[in-house]
C-alpha cells in the first residue's frame, strides 16, 4: 500500500535526500502565497448566502491546502539515493543448518529452519530471495561445524551438530576475494559452539569492507531447564554409594521444584525432586549401583509444561562397576583391638584382601593372609619390586624406627609413582609420637606433623577424652563417609554412633588436603583433624588419627553395619582405584559419530617402570556386537605410552579391550575400558536466540541486525546502501498518487461544502 501511494519503498524515503528540480527564492515563494491567499479571500469576500467566519476561514483553507500540493508538483520534488546497480555484484547467504534451528519457536509456532525455508524459499510470489536476486547475484550456503554449497531452501534439514559462527564468516571472507561482493547475510540464533571468537571474524569482514546483516531467528525462550552438568565417581564396586552431582540452569521456574531421574534403560533407580534457586541450582543424588560392569545411566530433569526445549534436560555417563580385587598390607607395632576388628570389618568382602604384619615381640612378628611362606618373611618389603604389588598400605601404631630411610623413601615413591594408596592411624607410636616429623611419610599426609615434644598420648593425656567424631561440610559430601544414601538417614547413622576414645593432636592441613572430620570442640581457624585425605602423584593418602573406631562395632546392635561400611568404604577408596601395571585409557568418555577416539595405553613392569617394547592388541566390541581389532603406535609425545584411533559410527555403548606382550612374546596382562557414542546435544545448551552477540556483529562489520519479524525489509534496504557497487539515483515525485488523490479529496470536500450550504 506505502508504495502504492508514494511510488517507491519506505527505505527510499528513509535513506534518500528530498530536493526539487526548480527552487525559487524564498521572496518569490512568499509572494505567490500572499497572490493566492488575496485571490482566494476576493472569491469568498461576498457569497450569494449569509456564511460564519469560521466556515468561510475553513472553504479557504482547503482551497489553500489544494492549491499548495499542485504548486509542490510544479517545482518538481525528486528524492535522491543510492541504489545498487543491478547485477554488478553477489551477496554470500549464510545459512544455519545446525540442530538448535530444529527448534520450534519462531513465528507461528513453526521450527527456526522452516522458517528460513518460508522466508527465502517458500514459493511465495515476492519471497526475499525473489526480490535480492533483482539487484544481486546470489551465493547460498548453509553451515553448521562446516560450510556446504546450498543449492535451494529445501535442502535444510537442521542436522549440524555444531555451530561454527567464525569458522563460517571466515569462509565468507575467504570467498568474498574472489569476486564483487557487497555483503554477507547471515541467517542464524546465533548459538555458537565453536573454539574462535566470531567477533574476531567480523571486524576481519569490516576491514574488507564487507558489512554483515544479520536476521535473527527464534525468540529468548523464556521458559527452559536445562540439565548442565552432571559428575561422579566413575569408578565403584557392587554396593558402594556414590554421588553424583548435578548443574541444574533454570529460565523463569526459579522457586519452582523439578524432578531428578535417575535411570538404567528405561527403568528409574531412584528419583528426587529439587527446589530451584536462581538461575543455577547444584543438586547431589547418592545412590549404590547393583549391576556389574560397565553401566550406562542417564540423569534426566523431567521437562515442565510449556517447556521448548527438551534436549538439553538430560546427560549419560558410564559407571565402572566391575568385580575387583586388591590387595592391603597393614603394619602393627603389636596387637590390638582396632586391628582385630578392623579385619573383621573386611570379612566376606570378596574385593578386599588384607596381608598383615604384626610384631609381637623383639624380631618377632605374626603374619596373616599370605599367599606364600616367603612374603613378608623379613618384615617390612625391601624393594619397590616386592612393595609396589600391593594396592594400599596401612600403617598402624608403629614407631618411624621400625622403618630404615630406604624403606620410608619406598614407601612415598609406592605412592607417588606406583599410585597406591597410604593410611596412618592413631595410636601412641604414630605421628609425632612415633617420630614421623621431617621423614618421607610426612610428605605424603595431606596433614603436618607438630613436632614431637617428648609426651605420648596416653590415658593420662588430657587428649585422651571422650567425643563423638563431627563431619565437616566436605565430609558430608564425600563419598567414603556415606553410611545411607540417603542424605538425612546418613547424618542420623553419624550422630548415633558411639563415643570414640583419645586421638592424636596433628597439625594443619596441607594446601592438597581436604578434612573430613574433626573433634567436635574444634576451633574456627584451628581444627582438631581427626580424618583427612589428599592425592599424592598418582596415588591418594589418609589420615585417622585415633585407634577406637572399634568402639561402634562394640557399642551398636550387632545388626547394625556401620563399622563395617565405613571401613570397606575407605579401604575401597584407597586400594581399588590405585592403577593396574597395564592401564587403558580414552580421552573422554562420551564422542559424536565418526569423532576420533583416542585410546592409551600406560604398560609398566612389576616395580611401575615404563615398558617402552611392548605390543598392544585392541579388540572393540561395537554396540551390535561387532569385533574391531584396532592396532596400537608407540607415542613420541616425550613420555612412554601407546596410542591408537578409532572413529565409531554407531551410537551406543562401545567395549575395549587389549593385550598386551613384551618383545619376547610373553603375555604382560590385559585391560578393559569403555566409552559411549551419541548424538552432541550441544546445540541444545543455552539455545535461546543470542539476540546481543548477533547485534554485536552487525556492528562490528557495519551491517544491521534484523530480528525475524523485520527481515521482509532486508531486500529493500541492502538495494540502497552506498558501495563500490552503487549509484545515486533521482526519483521524480511529483507524480506520485497520493498527490493527486489529495488534491481529489479535498476540493471534493470543499465542493460538497459549499453546495450543502446552497452556494455557488
Amino acid at each position: 500500500m506505502f508504495e502504492l501511494l508514494l511510488k517507491y519503498s519506505p527505505v527510499v524515503f528513509a535513506e534518500g535526500r528530498i530536493t526539487f528540480r526548480f527552487s525559487p527564492s524564498v521572496f518569490v515563494l512568499l509572494f505567490i502565497f500572499i497572490v493566492c491567499t488575496a485571490v482566494l479571500w476576493l472569491l469568498y469576500k461576498k457569497t450569494t448566502l449569509q456564511i460564519s467566519t469560521h466556515l468561510k476561514t475553513s472553504l479557504i483553507a482547503l482551497k489553500f491546502i489544494a492549491l499548495s500540493i499542485l504548486l509542490f508538483t510544479l517545482l518538481e520534488p525528486v528524492i535522491h539515493a543510492f541504489t545498487i546497480i543491478p547485477q554488478k555484484s553477489s551477496l554470500i547467504l549464510l545459512v544455519d543448518d545446525s540442530k538448535s534451528m530444529g527448534i520450534k519457536d519462531a513465528r507461528g509456532n513453526i521450527s527456526r529452519e522452516q522458517y528460513i525455508k518460508n522466508l527465502i524459499g517458500g514459493g511465495k510470489e515476492h519471497n526475499l530471495l525473489q526480490k535480492l536476486e533483482k539487484n544481486f547475484k546470489i551465493q547460498m550456503y548453509k553451515f553448521s561445524s562446516v560450510v556446504e554449497y546450498l543449492r535451494g531452501a529445501e535442502s535444510l534439514a537442521a542436522k549440524g551438530t555444531n555451530t561454527h559462527l567464525a569458522k563460517s564468516l571466515k569462509f565468507a571472507a575467504n570467498n568474498a576475494a574472489h569476486g564483487s561482493v557487497s555483503a554477507v547475510l547471515l541467517f542464524t540464533d546465533g548459538v555458537d559452539n565453536g573454539n574462535e571468537d566470531p567477533l574476531e571474524s567480523a571486524s576481519l569482514l569490516r576491514n574488507k569492507n564487507l558489512p554483515i546483516y544479520v536476521v535473527g531467528v527464534g525468540s529468548k525462550i523464556s521458559q527452559d531447564t536445562e540439565l548442565a552438568k552432571v559428575a561422579s565417581n566413575h569408578s565403584v564396586i557392587e554396593n558402594s554409594v556414590i554421588e553424583i552431582s548435578a548443574l541444574i540452569k533454570s529460565r523463569k521456574f526459579e522457586n519452582k521444584s523439578v524432578k531428578l531421574e535417575l535411570r538404567d534403560g528405561k527403568k528409574v533407580v531412584k528419583s528426587k525432586n529439587v527446589d530451584l534457586k536462581g538461575i543455577a541450582t547444584r543438586a547431589l543424588m547418592k545412590f549404590s549401583p547393583q549391576k556389574k560392569g560397565f553401566v550406562l545411566y542417564t540423569l534426566s530433569v523431567v521437562p515442565q509444561e510449556h517447556e521448548i526445549i527438551k534436549e538439553n534436560n538430560s546427560k549419560n555417563f558410564i559407571i565402572d562397576n566391575r568385580n575387583k580385587q586388591a590387595q592391603i598390607l597393614y603394619i602393627e607395632g603389636g596387637p590390638r583391638a582396632e586391628f582385630k576388628y578392623l579385619r573383621r570389618a573386611l570379612d566376606g568382602d570378596e574385593h578386599l584382601e588384607i596381608v598383615s604384619l604384626i610384631r609381637t615381640g623383639r624380631e618377632k612378628f605374626y603374619r596373616q593372609g599370605i599367599k606364600n611362606p616367603t612374603e613378608l618373611k623379613y618384615g617390612y618389603p625391601k624393594s619397590k619390586r616386592e612393595l609396589f604389588k600391593y594396592d594400599a598400605i596401612i600403617i598402624g601404631s608403629i614407631e618411624s624406627e621400625f622403618f630404615n630411610k630406604k624403606e620410608l623413601e619406598n614407601t612415598l615413591e609406592f605412592v607417588a609413582q606406583r599410585g597406591g594408596g597410604f593410611l596412618m592411624l592413631g595410636g601412641s607410636d604414630s605421628f609425632a609420637e612415633g617420630n614421623y616429623s621431617g621423614t618421607a611419610i610426612e610428605k605424603l599426609l595431606p596433614v603436618d606433623i607438630p613436632s614431637h615434644d617428648g609426651q605420648f598420648f596416653n590415658a593420662s593425656s588430657s587428649f585422651n577424652n571422650k567425643f563423638k567424631i563431627a563431619l565437616t561440610h566436605e565430609g558430608l559430601r564425600h563419598p567414603i563417609m556415606q553410611l545411607s544414601s540417603e542424605a538425612s538417614e546418613n547424618n542420623s547413622i553419624w550422630e548415633k554412633l558411639p563415643e570414640l576414645e583419645g586421638y592424636n593432636l596433628l597439625g594443619s592441613a596441607k594446601p592438597g588436603g581436604t578434612v573430613l572430620a574433626v573433634h567436635p570442640l574444634s576451633e574456627i581457624g584451628n581444627p582438631k583433624i581427626i580424618l583427612a585425605i589428599q592425592r599424592f602423584g598418582r596415588g591418594r593418602s589418609m589420615v585417622f588419627a585415633t585407634s577406637s573406631s572399634w568402639h561402634w562395632q562394640m557399642g551398636m546392635p550387632h545388626e547394625d553395619m556401620s563399622h563395617e561400611r565405613f571401613w570397606r568404604q575407605i579401604l575401597r577408596w584407597l586400594a581399588l582405584s590405585s592403577p593396574e601395571p597395564l592401564e587403558l585409557q580414552s580421552d573422554k568418555e562420551t564422542y559424536i559419530p565418526n569423532e576420533q577416539v583416542t585410546l592409551k595405553v600406560d604398560i609398566r613392569d612389576s616395580s611401575f617402570t615404563p615398558i617402552e617394547d611392548a605390543t598392544i592388541k585392541a579388540r572393540i566390541t561395537t554396540p551390535t556386537g561387532e569385533i574391531i581389532e584396532v592396532p596400537f603406535n608407540w607415542s613420541s609425545n616425550g613420555k612412554v605410552e601407546y596410542v591408537a584411533a578409532y572413529h565409531p559410527a554407531q551410537e551406543g555403548m562401545y567395549l575395549v579391550e587389549i593385550s598386551a606382550y613384551s618383545s619376547r612374546g610373553t603375555f604382560l596382562g590385559k585391560s578393559e575400558s569403555a566409552f559411549f557414542v551419541e548424538e552432541s546435544k550441544a546445540e541444545f545448551a543455552n539455545a535461546r536466540l543470542q539476540e546481543p552477540l548477533l547485534k554485536r556483529l552487525a556492528e562490528l562489520s557495519g551491517g544491521k541486525y534484523y530480528h525475524e519479524q523485520e527481515a521482509e525489509r532486508l531486500a529493500d534496504e541492502i538495494s540502497v546502501r552506498p558501495s563500490s557497487y552503487s549509484k545515486m539515483v533521482e526519483y521524480d515525485l511529483w507524480d506520485m498518487p497520493l498527490l493527486f488523490l489529495l488534491v481529489i479529496i479535498i476540493l471534493s470536500v470543499e465542493w460538497y461544502v459549499r453546495r450543502s450550504r446552497g452556494l455557488s
